[in-house]
């Protein structure tokens, strides 16, 4: 058993599709995707340390994917599940995908913090800690998000709610990136979608190329749309997950990265599948 507080929903002859949430928020962040993902069989944690999960505590990025593996065990059909993770979930999908890869299907990660978040958040984060009662301050943070106002007040409401003592561990891991995980990448055939929103910090968007270590990727941009575009633009987010997941392919609104990062991207393909090469001999 995984212990985790799971949220179970949809048809019982659909895809399984796990959903992990952010740092600063919980399972019910994926409501408005959710709602437009009817076909799907979906399962919506809370991480250990958040929501209805907060009694686990917070131990790490591996620990979060070690219980996850759980829940897709428990609960996914045929005991596997595409996982879509959007920023510190994007970071424990990757885990979970390197460490029981054997239970995922394929993997949506948009807006992982592969190097960090950039200078803007690691400010706001440190800032966060401080701050973490103020209305005023979950107020800023949710409208510098872009939430819509249908959203905002549910964000402050729980954002104010999470487990302060978590939340150094959390920050600090998300600040530092996921460089030594990511870096692990090669070799793997899990297929993969990474996204991220055209106007999140150049530190995440041009992390993409990061993930061309694995076998099988595919690279987008969301257009306009900022870091938690989950909540900010709801139906494409939807759209992409089921073209993904049903169709294998990204959503055609998605955006091409910007040249630079393609060609970085195809450096670091050619030099994974080098290593694999070398490592097989």
């Amino acid at each position: 058993m995984s212990g985790l507080h799971v949220d179970v929903a949809g048809p019982d002859d659909g895809e399984s599709v796990l959903l992990l949430h952010g740092g600063n928020v919980g399972g019910w962040m994926w409501a408005p995707v959710r709602g437009q993902l009817d076909s799907l069989h979906t399962l919506v944690p809370d991480l250990p340390g958040f929501g209805q999960s907060l009694d686990l505590g917070w131990n790490g990025i591996d620990d979060a994917a070690d219980h996850l593996a759980s829940t897709i065990r428990e609960h996914a059909h045929g005991g596997r599940a595409h996982v879509v993770g959007i920023s510190l979930g994007a970071a424990v999908a990757l885990a979970l995908v390197m460490r029981h890869p054997d239970l995922v299907r394929s993997a949506i990660v948009s807006g992982t913090p592969i190097r960090g978040l950039g200078p803007v958040m690691r400010v706001l984060t440190r800032v966060q800690l401080r701050l973490w009662k103020s209305v005023v301050y979950w107020s800023t943070l949710g409208r510098w998000y872009h939430l819509p106002p249908a959203v905002l007040e549910t964000f402050i409401e729980k954002g104010i709610g999470l487990d302060p003592d978590a939340a150094p561990e959390v920050v600090r891991q998300v600040n530092a990136g996921i460089r030594d995980l990511v870096a692990q990448l090669g070799g793997c055939a899990v297929p993969m979608l990474g996204l991220a929103g055209s106007r999140e910090s150049t530190v995440v968007t041009h992390a993409l190329a990061d993930l061309a270590r694995a076998e099988h990727v595919v690279l987008r941009l969301a257009p306009g749309k900022h870091h938690v575009w989950n909540l900010q633009a709801p139906t494409l987010f939807a759209d992409a997950v089921r073209d993904w997941v049903e169709h294998g392919r990204p959503h055609l609104d998605l955006a091409p990265v910007p040249r630079s990062v393609a060609r970085h991207a195809r450096r670091i393909a050619r030099r994974a599948r080098a290593a694999s090469g070398q490592a097989t001999r």
